[in-house]
């Protein structure tokens, strides 16, 4: 039977099996639905045996159809958490995904705690003296307090989950005060359970508000402030460590990487690289060099890939909503099918109309979720058409804001940016991205950058090739160069709408 390196791409809604040629055709692609589960308003979470179940049937699936593996490796949706018993295997509660926000109460109490004022005040001194002196935070200790005026907690955060879990659920609590419970991100759930590691890379690891980045371990401080346990924490592995043999199947666990930053490494190993996900929202990153530096409003330092040899390091932002805005045209009747975007937009000079699409508030670089949806400039003669134009528009615009922000903290070049995900499939999105930002934007052939990017980096590790030094460009099916077309009305009508909104809040 032919060889195949398999991808299991595993999301919070769709667990994906994806069978590469060692050439980088996909010969099999399966995929398997999991129901979250909403136990109250706000509360998301998902069943961690399901998962489990979901991961054996896609082996089990590829192994009758294609024989085995030549290896496995994972990649997965970031920020979701589970505790389980180590003696039984057994979750002690459900999953909690990233989408669920009942620690809201939880963030607010602790990012008012002292130990985090202070720290924001120290970095707001060490961002001053930066100011005359911009190699402060360059070093270590001088970036590490720099970004402390960024550093807050979230509720997609998997330290406030555990936090949660501790407070509120007897048997998570009783695990741990007998030392038979375990903690770990998704990866480390379905990786326990293959090889009996209990791990997790640094490219999970630095989403999951417990790690600190400058330090390359999980954060005394943060422990501290929380008061969480250390002994339940994976251990931490690099990308190109193989994790060990899968039980009960003739093949290895190659690598783990986090999908966000399986897709930048699809787009590149080399400073200044810059990758766009467009999915339901949009997640973009730039790799910073193997030196971390502190983020900004809205901006997030993290590991993009970590080696035996180097590390790099990436600063994100992202867009909350670009795909589920897709979803909402479709909704309330403004498109029938999702091609039409194209088209409508293709036939639009520009947007009369500023459409501010906060339609689940406003992300980086702002960081205001309370600000909603909003349409400027509405006539009577504002058309249908105008809308989804408007809509497609003003996300570009928000893309292309947080384009300028990584650009402009991280102080190096933004030459091209490649843009994968589904909400990519419409070209004349991803070309008035490049019309407002002013940068040329590349859109791979294959869209799953998160798939494709760990296939990549399983494929250097089957070898024993340096995953940094051997990397190979992806193919490239379409660019996008930036349009003769003025928009500085348009930008200038943006700027004036979104400070009415900020001022208004």
């Amino acid at each position: 039977m032919r060889k195949y390196i398999l991808i299991l791409d595993v999301g919070t809604t769709n667990i994906k099996g994806l069978a590469f040629s060692k050439n980088g055709e996909v010969l099999k692609n399966k995929e398997i639905k999991t129901e979250p589960i909403f136990p109250k308003p706000d509360w998301v979470e998902q069943d961690p045996v399901k998962v489990m179940e979901a991961v054996y049937e896609l082996l089990d699936l590829m192994e009758d159809e294609l024989g085995s593996a030549s290896g496995v490796a994972i990649t997965n949706q970031r920020s979701s958490s589970v505790v389980w018993d180590k003696n039984t295997g057994e979750p002690l509660y459900n999953m909690i995904t990233w989408q669920d926000t009942r620690t809201t109460d939880l963030v607010e109490e602790y990012s008012s705690k002292f130990k985090v004022k202070f720290g924001k005040f120290l970095g707001d001194v060490v961002n001053t003296i930066a100011k005359f002196f911009p190699p402060i935070k360059k070093t270590e200790r001088g970036g590490y307090i720099a970004n402390l005026s960024y550093v807050s907690f979230g509720t997609s955060h998997t330290s406030m989950h555990l936090k949660w879990l501790m407070n509120n659920v007897k048997e998570v609590r009783k695990g741990i005060e007998e030392e038979r419970a375990l903690f770990g991100t998704l990866d480390t759930w379905v990786t326990w359970n293959l090889t009996g590691r209990h791990v997790t890379d640094y490219t999970n690891a630095s989403a999951t508000g417990l790690f600190d980045p400058f330090y390359l371990k999980w954060s005394d401080n943060i422990l501290d402030i929380l008061n969480l346990p250390s002994n339940i924490l994976p251990s931490l592995v690099k990308n190109d460590e193989i994790i060990g043999e899968i039980d009960g199947y003739e093949t290895s666990l190659l690598t783990i990487i986090a999908d966000q930053q399986a897709s930048v490494y699809m787009s590149g190993v080399k400073k200044g690289t810059t990758n766009m996900t467009n999915g339901t929202g949009s997640f973009l990153d730039i790799i910073v060099g193997d030196q971390p530096l502190p983020g900004g409003v809205g901006i997030y330092p993290m590991v993009a890939l970590s080696s035996e040899d180097k590390i790099l390091y990436l600063l994100e932002g992202f867009v909350n909503s670009t795909g589920s805005s897709f979803d909402w045209l479709k909704k309330v009747g403004l498109i029938k099918e999702y091609s039409e975007i194209g088209s409508i937009c293709g036939a639009k000079e520009e947007s009369r109309l500023v459409f501010i699409p906060a339609l689940s508030g406003l992300a980086s670089p702002y960081v205001k979720p309370g600000i909603k949806g909003t349409i400027m400039n509405l006539t009577m003669d504002t058309s249908k058409e105008d809308l989804v134009n408007g809509l497609v528009t003003g996300l570009a615009m928000r893309c292309a804001e947080v384009v300028d922000s990584l650009e402009d903290i991280s102080q190096v070049e933004v030459k091209r940016v490649v843009a994968d995900g589904g909400a990519s499939k419409i070209d004349e999105f991803p070309q008035l991205i490049a019309d407002l930002s002013d940068k040329s934007i590349e859109k791979p052939k294959m869209l799953n950058g998160s798939a494709y990017g760990t296939f990549m980096l399983a494929k250097k590790n089957l070898k024993d090739e340096d995953i940094i030094h051997s990397w190979e460009k992806p193919d490239i099916e379409k660019r996008f160069t930036p349009r003769e077309r003025g928009y500085e009305d348009f930008k200038d009508d943006w700027k004036k709408g979104l400070k009415a909104l900020m001022d208004k809040r």
